[in-house]
Parts: structure tokens; C-alpha cells; sequence
């Protein structure tokens, strides 16, 4: 999946979504990411992945685009329920049937 997400939107959710501008390992594997991509990663001695290294490397880059595409269509797809909800209701009380 070739998913281009501007970088500062991914850098944002991504601070969003790990509540830090470093992803640890321990993060890193919540998210499905692979131990080795993590190391590959230029962590710190900490053992932190700063966010422009995830933003830089291909394959960290790649899955976190994924995981904010995904984010992203649930919260589409939850505002278009509630929308086609209210226009039930809005012909429910035109047609005066009541709720």
C-alpha cells in the first residue's frame, strides 16, 4: 500500500497517538512494528525513535501513514452513521411518524 500522507498531519497524529514525540520500543510493538524495523530506526541511547526518524524511514513512515488512513476512514465512516441517522429522523418527523 503506497499511502503519501503529508508529513506534518503524520507528525501530528503520530504525537497524538504515542503522546510523544519519540516512539519506544515498547510503543513500537503496540503498533504492529516490526522489533528489527525499530532498531534499524536511528534510536537514541535511550532506545527512543525520535518522530523525524519515523517520518524519514520508509517502512516506519509506510506503517504509520497506514494507521492514520485507517483512523481517519473510522472516523469518516462514524460521522456518515450518525449523518444518515439524523436524516432518518428528519423524514420520521416530516412524515409525521414521530420518533
Amino acid at each position: 500500500m503506497s499511502t503519501q500522507i503529508n508529513a506534518n498531519l503524520l507528525k501530528n497524529f503520530i504525537i497524538k497517538t504515542i503522546g510523544s514525540d519519540k516512539l519506544a520500543e515498547k510503543q513500537a510493538n503496540k503498533f504492529d512494528i516490526d522489533a528489527d524495523k525499530f532498531i534499524e530506526g536511528d534510536i537514541d541511547e535511550n532506545n527512543y525513535l525520535d518522530i523525524d526518524e519515523i517520518i524519514d524511514d520508509k517502512d516506519l513512515y509506510e506503517q504509520f501513514a497506514t494507521l492514520f488512513v485507517e483512523e481517519r476512514d473510522k472516523k469518516t465512516e462514524a460521522k456518515d452513521k450518525e449523518q444518515q441517522k439524523e436524516e432518518e429522523i428528519k423524514v420520521k418527523d416530516k412524515n409525521g411518524t414521530g420518533v
